[in-house]
């Protein structure tokens, strides 16, 4: 970010339920980084799968036409065995 904006992160599931919310406050202006421990917004392990992620900081992310939010695939790794 190239100034302070306030930013929020949410991670969705393909059905469009939000499973938790990363950021959700103001953050001053760099580069920044966030590591989803693959819990739900009450700590509980999700299912393994395609999870989506919004992210909105300021004016970034918002389609100015319809006020839509892009939402990206967020990949969910699980070990077998």
């Amino acid at each position: 970010m190239t100034e302070q904006a306030f930013v929020t992160l949410t991670v969705f599931d393909m059905l469009g339920r939000e499973i938790t919310q990363l950021v959700n406050t103001t953050q001053q202006a760099g580069f920044k980084s966030v590591q989803w421990n693959a819990t739900d917004s009450m700590g509980r392990p999700v299912s393994a799968g395609v999870y989506l992620y919004q992210i909105q900081a300021g004016e970034f992310g918002a389609n100015q036409e319809d006020g839509a939010v892009e939402v990206a695939p967020l990949c969910k790794k699980v070990g077998m065995g």
